[in-house]
């Protein structure tokens, strides 16, 4: 009867042991803003149709057009992250998104619907690389990766909670729907007041040396960043090409895609902290990209097996190539941690780490399409295609990240670790 209470303490302490002092209070702002993202994203398309009585090739666009605007978002705020200091801004940011979701009950034509979707999307998106910064300027160098993991495992926590609270109002009418924005933006409230209970941060106000947007000049990280985009591919994979998969080529009922979603969430919470062990390193981050690319090069095969097989034989493939992709997810994120902040400078922090966002930003609005086109379109072509995709990020990522390496400042921590057997942590973003 206590095995179960025990299991669950253990696992708290050692997923968010990280979490202390100042980290503690952006883990609490983290979950409280993944429950309102939950509550929201979860039931969104319901809303937009049910509610502001869009049409749905009008609402798949302006989603698509909140999330092109992260390109532009994710720099700016970037850049001005440094210039204003992390915190001030993510607060400011938190602050305008529940505004912007008090706007959406006057939703009910295009003509409202887009500026406003495009406006949160923006501040969303901005949102990332000031958070970004806050951590490393509030977490100790050698805990940010935990630290990152930790709150990745909290953000998915949360995502669930909020989502079936969603599912919750969804089956109480169209009125309750209503309460869906109203939601999301008193969590941006909450969130942003937490934020303020952060210790204040520095501005760089020389940030990029007087030249604004030097990372778009600095080609070997941007190379860094098209590698890692190939990479982060799978959430593409999990989110559409699997599903769609199911449901066009399989005799697999179609109940199992939420299913899929579900599992994926909670390994998610397991183990990313896990997962995210060994790449506080430059090193250690690029073997993890590599295990990344390398399973799901592995998953994409099994699923090219899978139109040859029977139903029996088709389920066991689609539950192992969620498994694979999972894995595969865990480790590129924790690639991602270790990459982000081991090359940014620590004058250009902000700016460097929105750009590194961007590889976040294209899987989300590229990868969805791509997936679908290859899955869908080409059949016997498509997963094949997949993993020569996967390859190529994975054989991209260690000359990127040891060119953009040879790049850093000279009193970088990591400029010297190409010539030490064991080169000395260096976290991530």
């Amino acid at each position: 009867m206590t095995m179960g209470p025990t299991m669950v303490k253990t696992f708290i302490r050692r997923t968010f042991s990280s979490l202390r002092g100042p980290a503690r209070t952006l883990g609490a702002l983290h979950f409280v803003d993944s429950l309102g993202n939950g509550l929201f994203m979860a039931g969104s398309a319901v809303y937009f149709v049910t509610v502001a009585g869009l049409p749905a090739t009008v609402v798949g666009l302006g989603l698509s057009l909140a999330g092109l605007s992260g390109f532009v978002a994710s720099l700016v705020f970037g850049r001005l992250a440094d210039r204003t200091g992390a915190r001030r801004l993510l607060a400011v940011l938190l602050l305008l998104l529940a505004g912007a979701y008090a706007l959406y009950p006057a939703v009910h034509s295009p003509a409202v619907y887009f500026p406003v979707v495009v406006l949160t999307g923006a501040l969303e998106y901005g949102c990332g690389p000031a958070f970004g910064a806050l951590i490393a300027e509030l977490v100790p160098e050698g805990e940010r990766v935990t630290a990152r993991a930790a709150l990745r495992s909290l953000f998915n926590a949360g995502f669930s909670a909020g989502a079936l609270a969603a599912a919750a109002l969804i089956s109480l009418g169209e009125g309750a729907l209503g309460l869906l924005p109203l939601g999301n933006g008193l969590t941006f409230l909450v969130a942003s007041a937490l934020v303020l209970k952060l210790p204040a941060t520095d501005a760089r106000p020389a940030a990029g040396g007087g030249r604004p947007f030097r990372v778009l000049r600095d080609l070997p990280f941007l190379g860094v960043i098209g590698s890692s985009s190939l990479l982060a591919l799978h959430s593409a994979v999990l989110l559409a090409g699997i599903p769609l998969w199911i449901v066009r080529n399989t005799e697999l009922p179609h109940g199992v895609v939420p299913l899929i979603l579900a599992a994926n969430t909670v390994l998610v919470v397991l183990f990313q902290v896990a997962a995210a062990r060994g790449s506080e390193s430059l090193d250690g981050a690029v073997t993890a990209a590599r295990r990344a690319g390398l399973v799901s090069v592995l998953a994409c095969a099994a699923l090219a097996a899978g139109r040859f097989t029977g139903s029996w034989g088709t389920a066991a493939i689609a539950l192992a190539a969620v498994l694979l992709f999972t894995l595969a997810e865990l480790w590129q994120s924790a690639s991602g941690f270790g990459l982000g902040f081991g090359l940014a400078p620590e004058q250009a922090r902000g700016e460097y780490l929105g750009a590194f966002h961007l590889h976040v930003v294209i899987q989300a609005t590229v990868g969805p399409a791509l997936v679908t086109f290859l899955v869908v379109g080409h059949d016997s072509l498509g997963w094949p295609a997949l993993a020569v995709l996967f390859l190529a990020g994975t054989a991209a990522i260690g000359p990127s990240v040891e060119r953009a390496r040879r790049n850093l400042p000279a009193e970088h921590p990591d400029k010297a670790a190409d010539t030490e057997p064991a080169p000395q942590p260096r976290p991530a973003a």
